[in-house]
């Protein structure tokens, strides 16, 4: 019966031979990273008086200890620690194509998860462990961090399922995070108030005060809008529904006036030691290319937009004041005291998102014209083998006209 083989990663007996008075070799059969069982040999150092060989053995067993680290480094098994696993992740998320936001955001929660569970082998993960260290970082960093800091780790412990490093992703089983901020999260507006607030930025005299405010003139908020180019960003948000990153990344050449569409295929994002850069034709389901049909009161909003501003090396639609693109950090910044003046203090850019489904869905339109406008991937399996997808959708640019109008003049 044949010898079963030498386990990956280890060696068999160590032989000592002694080549001449004091200086020996020792050596022994490995068993590589590769599955291919090779012999090593090591010799007494130099100027070592080595009267048994126990010198060369010494080397040869630093030789592979250090061979088999070096091999089993990209290895993950039960005995990797979770900021190795980590460490491997990562490199997955970039292999993916992960927009650089969310690398950065994840980046962020990561350090979370080395310092709560960073030592901790996968053979000895659980989950009261991860049940713990979530509540943790629940009560000291707040339950969105928590949130994201369980999805992070739930993708981490399933690419080691996926390598056979564990039979299982515990992090399933974890009790889930609370969301103290799910109120907010839900808050839509309705065709009435949608038509309002569109009014109110072009036309509102209520004061619209801001921390750096000059003591002798606060502006109204038509007054800041106009002045921080708020009026029409908001328009076109009302009007599709997009994303924020999205709506930065809109061009003008992606305007059709006469079929009355826009088309989605870029995004403005934060590239980390770049600044702010437009990803075309990306490859991250969150942001998929389509075409918007255009209601009237957009159309309008383009027309005027187009004729008064110069152009800009972006081709964008909402540069910033000179001509670069414009960061969503402070369009949030300025949207927040505009919102605040307004009493609408849950109102975020992805209400508006929110607001367009809610249209739709009250105009008994299905939830396949949702998710075609909005850049939804999966609506539904049945949805995605049964029905087509990717139309261009002029029903909604109706539903949305007709929900706000009397909010702004029609074309």
């Amino acid at each position: 019966m044949a010898r079963p083989p030498m386990r990956i990663g280890t060696w068999g007996s160590i032989t000592r031979v002694e080549v001449s008075a004091g200086h020996w070799y020792a050596d022994c059969r490995v068993r590589d990273m590769d599955g291919v069982t090779r012999r090593a040999r090591r010799y007494t150092p130099p100027g070592v008086a080595d009267k048994k060989g126990a010198a060369a053995e010494r080397e040869l067993i630093t030789h592979l200890t250090e061979r088999v680290r070096v091999g089993a480094s990209d290895e993950i098994t039960t005995e990797t620690t979770i900021a190795q696993l980590w460490v491997h992740y990562r490199a997955e998320l970039v292999d993916l194509g992960r927009a650089p936001r969310t690398l950065q955001r994840y980046d962020e929660v990561a350090s979370f998860i080395r310092d709560g569970l960073g030592g901790v082998r996968l053979r000895e993960i659980t989950t009261q462990r991860i049940d713990a260290f979530l509540r943790t970082i629940e009560g000291t960093r707040g339950p969105g961090n928590a949130k994201t800091t369980r999805s992070v780790l739930s993708g981490m412990l399933s690419s080691a399922v996926r390598l056979g490093a564990i039979q299982t992703n515990l992090t399933r089983d974890a009790r889930a995070t609370t969301t103290r901020h799910e109120k907010n999260e839900k808050v839509t507006l309705t065709p009435e108030r949608l038509a309002q607030l569109l009014a109110e930025i072009r036309s509102s005299t209520i004061p619209c005060p801001g921390s750096g405010t000059n003591k002798y003139h606060t502006p109204t908020v038509a007054e800041y809008c106009a002045k921080a180019d708020l009026a029409d960003l908001v328009t076109m948000f009302a009007a599709t529904g997009v994303r924020m990153s999205e709506l930065l990344g809109m061009q003008w050449t992606g305007v059709d006036f006469h079929a009355q569409t826009i088309t989605i295929d870029g995004k403005v994002v934060r590239v980390p030691g770049e600044g702010l850069q437009r990803m075309a034709g990306t490859a991250d389901p969150k942001s998929r290319r389509r075409v918007l049909a255009l209601p009237h009161f957009a159309l309008t909003m383009l027309r005027a937009r187009k004729m008064a501003m110069p152009p800009n090396e972006h081709d964008a639609i909402f540069p910033s004041r000179t001509g670069t693109l414009r960061d969503p950090d402070v369009i949030n910044g300025q949207w927040r005291r505009v919102r605040n003046a307004l009493g609408l203090y849950g109102v975020t850019g992805h209400t508006f998102r929110r607001t367009v489904a809610s249209i739709i869905d009250e105009q008994k339109l299905s939830p396949r014209v949702a998710a075609d406008q909005l850049g939804h991937a999966r609506p539904s399996m049945t949805q995605d083998v049964y029905m087509a997808r990717g139309r261009v959708r002029a029903e909604v640019a109706s539903a949305l006209d007709r929900a706000v109008s009397g909010g702004i003049g029609g074309e």
